[in-house]
């Protein structure tokens, strides 16, 4: 018997197939991150405002900018410390970098074990000397290339199996190890974070409050009664809803930066400009640009102070027979209390009623959704989910079409298309570029258009605070990339090919795609290098830059436009952390399959490191702070990988007709029992904290316990900020309680947009400016 040949020509090899479709997915993406780095030297001594904004802007902490030597930036940034990552970029930048360099070392410890253990293993195995034929009397393609160091190369019921099994042991083993690691300096942080003066640790945030307390004097006089010193609390903030107000907010803004536009054009060219006051500003009477947009922002800020002062008087009013009243922020003077006041059931009716929660930050508070009661929450979360798995499986269609038909062997299947796969099947380049780079790159692309859908599903949860908002990004997106990368793509193409063997035997299915599980390692492989490719090329940000060169060439003219162009947005961390994981899944799923993997795992974690690294320092600025709040969902997830790896090796070894492999089972239970443990250890006392009885003792006299400066109440009645006997700042856009005044956990129309000044030497109108 002979190795099957096609009827038109001489039949490929898949093993060598996928070869060619790694080595041009390996020269492609060396070449565009080769262009990427080379590039990204040259420009970023140039526009320094775009490269090391931080700096530039001259942000808190960040004293330092990276050196202009061509490469010095990469030692700059590998150098720069822990600790004034945590300055100004809070425990949340801190634990992420911590992760991607904890899924580094996962990678390349495996790498040196592997290549010991699994690499002179796979060699020996002797898979092409026990092939069988099929039905048709055709034997399977010989193994070679890159798959002679692969599982592939085993043949089935081999001794050899052994050694597979033990490096399952050995995966499981080095995990475990650094997820504790990273737990516990997790857990660690976090009593430190929960011991800072920051503002979020004095207070709380109260859910659905009985309407029959939701008045200042009430809730006020609650607290007070459960507390052993009254004078511990230090406010209490109601919230009352108006969202109508925030399309009024909107407007005014608008009007303001009109204004300003006006207001530099007409110190520009010493002509008043009109503009028209009708439909699109292209109808109606022409006014004085100046005093049309002063008299628009005047009458939005009356009517913003109307509808503001109508939200509190009314709503006494409008909810007179309801059960339930709004949402509340309580702060208190001490850490303890804040600590006591979560973890104790102040209501009968707990969980419906008067819920409590750690209060976010205010930068934190997503306040378009503080209104939302619990019910509506668990309502709008049951909504959420079915649309976000309905999303999920529509989603899978046209991905599993496009992996499907971007194999030259399916296409080869559709007569419509055969004389396409007769020119490219001429070139081996083409047809690594379609099998390998290509279908990798559109997945990658339809995935990044889901990240805008997943932002509007997690607003519409009702998640009170960005970093809930952010975390329930990460958790849909891991969702969805898991679903649609690691299972839907990965076995679509593998049942496209064989449909027709599936259809006249569908029990086939399972042996089908078991047997082309080193076929799909490569396949992953090429993602990983596509999306290290565009890993790095986060750092250049071409695109950006040359829009920002446009906006300030001809459209960005007053100093808050330029402030507005040149500032860089937060990291997306909940984007980020599901890619990483996703990553880190496949690395592990496919590490004793094909071990090689294990290198691009390990090239994918050091370059993201090291970019992301120097994004989070000098470039991106932080909104808000949340205490590393994603570090235990990636913990989690991390764990839920490792058990996917487990059951994914269990069906490999039946499939290999290994029976001993059942002894997966082994590190699979001692897995959830590592998790059982790691969670009773670590997650009370991260959520938590430690009590403030240890905390004096700890901090000694910088305790950070606030005394009010001869006041004779605790309570704040007015904007002033408190002076308390502790200062503590903090440069990760989070506020300390020394900052804290009446207005800081109300929602921003109680502190309007002001409009800048100007310092000219003619006057602008009759008007007054001042608002």
């Amino acid at each position: 018997m002979s190795d099957s040949s096609s009827g038109s020509g001489e039949h490929l090899n898949r093993y060598n197939a996928n070869d060619n479709a790694f080595v041009v997915t390996l020269v492609i993406n060396c070449v565009v991150m080769l262009i990427f780095f080379l590039i990204f030297c040259i420009v970023r001594r140039k526009f320094k405002q775009f490269y090391q904004y931080r700096f530039e802007q001259h942000h808190k902490g960040v004293s330092v900018p990276p050196s202009d030597g061509f490469f010095s930036w990469i030692v700059d940034t590998i150098k720069y410390s822990d600790n004034s990552i945590k300055d100004t970029a809070g425990l949340d930048g801190f634990m992420y970098l911590r992760n991607v360099k904890t899924s580094f070392y996962i990678c390349v410890v495996l790498m040196v074990i592997s290549s010991v253990m699994l690499y002179p293993t796979n060699y020996y195995g002797k898979y092409n000397e026990h092939r069988e034929a099929d039905e048709d009397g055709k034997l399977p393609d010989e193994v070679v290339g890159l798959t002679m160091i692969s599982m592939g190369n085993i043949e089935r019921g081999s001794h050899l199996l052994w050694v597979h099994l033990v490096f399952v042991f050995f995966v499981t083993v080095v995990v475990i190890w650094f997820s504790y690691q990273d737990y516990r300096l997790y857990s660690k942080e976090r009593i430190q974070y929960k011991q800072q003066s920051r503002l979020c640790n004095y207070s709380i945030m109260l859910r659905d409050i009985p309407n029959s307390m939701f008045t200042r004097e009430e809730l006020s006089n609650y607290f007070k009664s459960h507390l052993s010193n009254p004078s511990d609390l230090l406010d209490v903030s109601l919230q009352y809803p108006a969202p109508h107000i925030y399309a009024l907010v909107s407007q005014r803004e608008n009007f303001i930066k009109k204004y300003e536009s006006a207001v530099e054009k007409y110190r520009r060219t010493k002509e008043k400009p009109t503009t028209k006051i009708g439909f699109l500003g292209c109808f109606g009477e022409e006014r004085d640009s100046i005093d049309y947009f002063q008299e628009k922002i005047d009458e939005l800020t009356k009517k913003i102070e109307y509808e503001r002062a109508e939200a509190e008087t009314g709503y006494y009013i409008k909810n007179a027979n309801a059960n339930v009243g709004g949402t509340s922020f309580v702060v208190f003077n001490q850490r303890k209390v804040q600590k006591e006041m979560v973890q104790t059931i102040m209501h009968s009716k707990y969980h419906v009623l008067f819920s409590r929660y750690y209060a976010p930050d205010p930068n934190d508070v997503f306040w378009k959704n503080i209104h939302i009661g619990l019910k509506s929450y668990y309502v709008r979360s049951l909504i959420v989910a079915i649309l976000t798995f309905a999303l999920v499986f529509l989603w899978s269609i046209p991905v599993a079409f496009l992996s499907g038909f971007s194999n030259l062997e399916t296409i080869s299947r559709v007569k419509a298309f055969s004389w396409i796969t007769d020119i490219i099947s001429k070139s081996k380049v083409l047809q690594g570029f379609l099998s390998g780079f290509l279908p990798n790159l559109i997945l990658i692309i339809f995935m990044i258009l889901l990240i805008p859908i997943i932002y509007a599903l997690s607003r519409a949860c009702g998640y009170f605070s960005n970093s809930r908002i952010e975390a329930s990004v990460f958790s849909k997106y891991f969702l969805f990339l898991v679903f649609n990368v690691f299972l839907v793509s990965a076995i679509a193409g593998t049942i496209f090919q064989s449909i027709e063997q599936i259809a006249n035997d569908p029990g086939s299915i399972i042996g089908t795609i078991a047997n082309s599980l080193g076929g799909l390692s490569f396949q992953m492989i090429n993602y990983i290098l596509i999306a290290a490719a565009g890993s790095f090329g986060a750092i250049l940000r071409i695109v950006g830059l040359i829009i920002q060169l446009i906006k300030l060439k001809w459209l960005a003219k007053t100093k808050r436009q330029i402030d507005d162009t040149l500032h860089q947005g937060p990291f997306a961390y909940g984007v980020n952390y599901a890619k990483n994981l996703l990553i880190l899944q496949l690395t592990l799923a496919y590490s004793t399959l094909s071990p090689f993997i294990l290198i691009f795992g390990a090239w994918y974690f050091g370059l993201s490191y090291l970019v992301q690294k120097y994004n989070i320092i000098w470039v991106n600025t932080p909104n808000y702070q949340c205490g590393g709040f994603m570090s235990p969902m990636n913990f989690r997830r991390t764990i839920i990988g490792l058990l996917i790896y487990h059951i994914l090796m269990i069906g490999t070894f039946n499939v290999y007709k290994f029976y001993y492999g059942i002894l997966v089972v082994i590190p699979l239970v001692l897995t959830i029992i590592f998790w059982y443990y790691a969670e009773y250890m670590f997650k009370c006392i991260s959520k938590n904290g430690i009590m403030d009885q240890y905390q004096k003792q700890i901090d000694g006299n910088n305790s950070g316990d606030i005394e009010m400066q001869a006041s004779g109440s605790s309570i704040i009645n007015d904007s002033t900020s408190l002076n308390p006997t502790v200062h503590q700042e903090f440069h990760d856009a989070s506020h300390s309680i020394s900052e804290y005044n009446s207005n800081s956990y109300k929602p921003p129309y109680y502190e309007l947009m002001k409009i800048n000044n100007f310092d000219l030497d003619f006057p602008i109108s009759g008007g007054s400016a001042n608002v």
